[in-house]
């Protein structure tokens, strides 16, 4: 069954959002940021819900280190930023049930101040279990937002207006959550237009940390994931950073998991090489990428060549 929501339902959902005005969550913004920067306004929308989503794990930001692809784009040019669908964070905390402790505390926070509210009994605002990846050490938990743009979800046997945001935290890397931890604002394309009402202030991985993660993510050549991974490492690598950081990292894993760190990054290099191949697959990514970057991918299998020989740099 479709459940619907009064307007005073809807409402009550929009006022638990902190960072941003109502009238800076209208179709209207996002389709305005989608004319600007080429990115469909429902991608659009998702960064406006990690901004909010990244103000509500402010109490326990101490403990995280925001990572992945998400956390790619708050160090690039907005041009060239792209749209993500999750949110990730390595974390100091080793043992998962004290993690899930601490989130469990933080639902009741969040359910104290208004923040984390049930609409005809489906749970908005709160950061809810869904599983533990034993082998990766990750907990996976499902942040539900509202939709501004008629998507729904199935929740306990009824489908309702809701946009989830998957949220991982890794604590079997609680040995090295970050080589080196930059505590910054998080800056996302949509800012350029629509300024939140607070600035958000969070530990973010290194621009170091991320190359070397991204080395790791591209040392296979499987999976569609990975042209987000390769595009990632294209733009990271025009930043500036300390190739040695990169290597220190590289050879801690490597020294963790009985691994060649020179290794990792040929086989990251040449799995970008492969990928610098399917240059027409790439246009496919292209929808969720600015305007920059959309340039980046006209010439998909030159830029992953100048990746590749860059990866490979780093390595002397």
């Amino acid at each position: 069954m479709r459940i619907s929501f009064s307007v005073e339902e809807k409402t009550k959902l929009l006022s638990t959002i902190h960072i941003w005005r109502r009238d800076q969550l209208a179709q209207d913004m996002f389709r305005k940021l989608q004319v600007k920067y080429g990115i469909p306004a429902y991608l659009t929308e998702t960064m406006f819900w990690h901004m909010e989503i990244l103000y509500r794990l402010l109490p326990l930001c101490e403990f995280l280190v925001f990572k992945g692809g998400t956390c790619v784009q708050s160090y690039i040019d907005p041009m060239f930023q792209r749209a993500s669908n999750d949110l990730d964070f390595n974390t100091t905390i080793q043992n998962p049930n004290a993690l899930m402790q601490k989130i469990e505390n933080l639902n009741n926070q969040l359910k104290t101040r208004g923040t984390a509210v049930e609409i005809q009994e489906v749970p908005y605002g709160f950061f809810e279990f869904e599983s533990a990846d034993r082998v990766s050490g990750t907990l996976n938990y499902r942040h539900r937002m509202p939709s501004r743009f008629g998507e729904y979800e199935h929740v306990t046997g009824n489908d309702v207006q809701a946009k989830s945001i998957r949220v991982q935290i890794n604590c079997k890397h609680a040995w090295l959550p970050a080589i080196k931890k930059v505590v910054k604002p998080v800056e996302f394309f949509i800012m350029e237009e629509a300024v939140p009402r607070e600035v958000v202030i969070f530990p973010h991985s290194s621009i170091e940390d991320l190359i070397a993660d991204k080395i790791m993510a591209t040392e296979e050549h499987t999976g569609r994931e990975r042209f987000k991974d390769v595009y990632d490492l294209m733009v990271l690598l025009n930043l500036d950073f300390n190739g040695t950081l990169v290597n220190n990292k590289l050879a801690l894993i490597a020294r963790k998991t009985g691994r060649d760190p020179a290794e990792l990054q040929r086989s990251s290099a040449n799995t970008v090489m492969a990928f610098g191949d399917r240059g027409n697959e790439a246009q496919g990514f292209a929808s969720m990428v600015c305007r920059g970057g959309k340039e980046l991918i006209k010439d998909w299998e030159i830029g992953c060549e100048k990746t590749a020989r860059k990866i490979l740099q780093a390595e002397e």
